[in-house]
């Protein structure tokens, strides 16, 4: 028995006539899924009362524009212009497509008057504006993936713009990525039905490694507090930068004097308690089985998962702090 993927997308198909190429089935297998309007003014209606709903918009070449009538030959000017004005109510905008067989009178001078500005911009993100009914669905399908995945990225850039300022300097692709993913599963849950806890804690101390690495390629954490090779020392590094005793095989050290420190006393809690909740102590990245248990045990009981997310935004106040630390810091070496 075959299983049917659940939706990552839905997308707004307005076309007057019924859907006999099999589009929605096709966007369905790639967990696309089609809302249908026949006339642009219940698809006007729906784009702006729920707008955040929809990841694209597909047009059909020559459709009805209010209910009632016949379908237009200005369908596509008109519906481009409104659309425009719905993108800046709401400030931000959806890629759109036209899905066409391409027969109607100049068709090709349509398009290139409604690709003109904005839409011929997004090409390299978007994707191509037109797809013929007869033989471009699959392609259509793969642009709207690669495309909505690309417009979930950039909100999340934007809402978090001095995060990502931060990472984007001082932290790895990855380091990156796996924020982005957090912050995504955040603001779309319905695109991330299949989350796990323990392995979004696990990334959570992952960007805590790369954190110390930057403190330490700064100058303010030493090597041997850090730890040997490939392995960060979580423990001894939050210890050291926190203002507190470390102990290195017998030998204690600190940051400078005591009473003075490179983590405020608010950053140094929230780092330390992102450690401990599961692995106290912890010297590396991955939780041990104990510390899988607790996280696991804490989902099955209350299936919530602001406790992670929590830890998330935190992090990104202790990632604010530090480009702001950092790039006083470095100023005040170059003088």
């Amino acid at each position: 028995m075959s299983i049917t993927k659940r939706s990552r997308y839905t997308i707004m198909w307005v076309d007057e006539e019924k859907d006999t190429l099999g589009f929605a089935d096709l966007c369905r297998r790639h967990e696309i899924e089609v809302h249908q309007y026949y006339n642009w003014e219940r698809a006007r209606t729906a784009l702006n009362n729920y707008f955040d709903r929809y990841a694209a918009v597909v047009l059909d070449g020559r459709c009805v524009i209010n209910s009632g009538e016949e379908p237009s030959p200005d369908f596509l000017y008109q519906v481009v212009r409104e659309m425009e004005t719905i993108f800046a109510q709401h400030e931000s905008t959806l890629p759109w497509y036209v899905l066409s067989s391409g027969t109607e009178p100049d068709f090709e001078r349509t398009l290139q008057r409604i690709a003109m500005g904005n839409r011929s911009e997004k090409e390299d993100v978007w994707g191509r504006l037109y797809y013929r009914k007869n033989g471009d669905l699959q392609d259509l399908c793969l642009s709207i993936r690669h495309a909505a995945a690309q417009s979930k990225d950039n909100k999340i850039r934007t809402l978090y713009r001095d995060v990502f300022q931060t990472m984007d300097r001082y932290f790895t692709p990855d380091a990156k990525q796996v924020m982005l993913d957090i912050l995504k599963a955040l603001h779309f849950p319905e695109e991330n039905r299949n989350f796990d806890p323990v392995l979004y804690y696990t990334q959570l101390r992952r960007i805590l490694e790369h954190l110390f690495r930057a403190c330490n390629r700064i100058g303010v954490l030493p090597d041997e507090v850090l730890g040997p090779g490939d392995k960060v020392n979580l423990s001894n590094s939050s210890l050291y930068l926190a203002g507190r005793d470390v102990n290195l095989g017998g030998r204690t050290v600190r940051y400078r004097r005591p009473g003075q420190y490179v983590f405020p006393p608010v950053v140094a809690q929230i780092v330390k308690s992102i450690l401990v909740v599961a692995n106290k102590n912890s010297h590396t990245v991955e939780l041990d089985t104990l510390g899988r248990t607790v996280i696991q045990d804490y989902y099955n009981s209350l299936h919530s998962n602001n406790f992670l997310f929590g830890y998330a935004l935190h992090l990104c106040d202790v990632i604010i702090w530090f480009g702001r630390y950092s790039g006083q810091h470095l100023r005040a070496l170059q003088q």
